[in-house]
């Protein structure tokens, strides 16, 4: 498929990639900052920017997998060295005018960016799409994103990081929701409450209409129970990703909700949902991938929906 790939950052999510890259038999390499002796796979652990000086390859492929804080740093050294083709982790940067300098960058290289957001390759995701490209009539959808402070380690995060914590805990839902239903033609947000470390808000609440003429509305409430979740409502059927791995649906006469049967759905189960049909794309078609100019766009909503300003 390809001649060479280089993975960045052997964490958590490496490894989900690296299973996947495996399974598509790509030759790979993996860059770390430290050993990782007892890892799956060797792992060059002086760090991508040696790596990049003693190489004398050409990479047409790379994926930045890195920690949130290393994404933009990362991401700029490929460029400079020339690798074609680059998939970053969410959201890409913590910073709209970082992702707008990648792209002024990435632009006068000829270099093609995207931002890893492998809930659009989920089979249940999917099969939304297919239900709403038969629908020619109105749509709506609701949508609601949480937070579960003791699944968060803030250890990790420096307090510039937590205080920006809805880009990389939040936005795979709201990315989700836009590629099914079209980026906000208007949006009206509100916010109420803060946190120690987050204090742009707690409460997040709004509605609005899409390109596509779809009226959508959310709620969260980071100080309160919930889940990650979305609702569209087609006529005479409402399609239900509560959780997003699983597609239910309940019809207009009916309260029962039914699971749908999805096709592939065991590659889901495999792997890490949605990564393997996400790393395909990128090396194949990069069809229905979020671009660097999709997350530019994304970003001017997600400051607006979490009540961030520009540093």
């Amino acid at each position: 498929m390809v001649d060479k790939l280089l993975l960045v950052g052997p964490g958590n999510i490496g490894l989900d990639y690296v299973k996947v890259l495996q399974a598509l038999n790509v030759n790979f390499e993996v860059v770390g900052r430290s050993p990782k002796d007892d890892w799956i796979v060797s792992v060059y652990e002086y760090g991508i920017e040696k790596y990049l000086k003693e190489s004398t390859e050409k990479i047409d492929y790379a994926i930045v997998a890195t920690n949130e804080n290393q994404l933009y740093k990362v991401t700029l050294k490929l460029i400079s060295y020339g690798v074609s083709n680059i998939l970053i982790e969410k959201p890409g940067s913590l910073f709209k005018d970082e992702l707008v300098e990648l792209k002024k960058l990435s632009e006068s290289k000829n270099i093609k960016l995207f931002i890893g957001y492998n809930r659009r390759f989920y089979q249940s995701v999917k099969k939304c799409k297919e239900k709403i490209s038969e629908c020619n009539d109105l749509i709506s959808g609701s949508f609601s994103f949480t937070i579960i402070p003791s699944m968060i380690n803030f250890d990790k995060y420096s307090k510039k990081e937590l205080e920006r914590l809805f880009l990389y805990e939040s936005t795979h839902v709201i990315d989700t929701i836009f590629y099914l239903l079209g980026k906000p033609k208007e949006l009206n947000c509100y916010t109420s409450g803060k946190l120690e470390w987050h204090p742009s808000a707690a409460i997040f609440q709004g509605s609005g209409v899409t390109e596509k003429k779809a009226l959508i509305n959310y709620e969260s409430n980071w100080t309160s129970a919930g889940r990650w979740w979305i609702e569209i409502s087609l006529p005479n059927e409402k399609l239900i990703l509560k959780p997003f791995e699983k597609l239910h649906h309940q019809y207009r006469d009916s309260f029962e909700q039914r699971k749908y049967l999805l096709e592939d759905e065991k590659i889901d189960i495999d792997y890490k949902p949605g990564l393997y049909n996400q790393v395909f794309s990128f090396l194949s078609n990069q069809n229905d991938l979020c671009t660097i100019d999709e997350q530019i766009e994304n970003f001017k909503w997600y400051y607006k929906i979490a009540n961030y300003k520009e540093i």
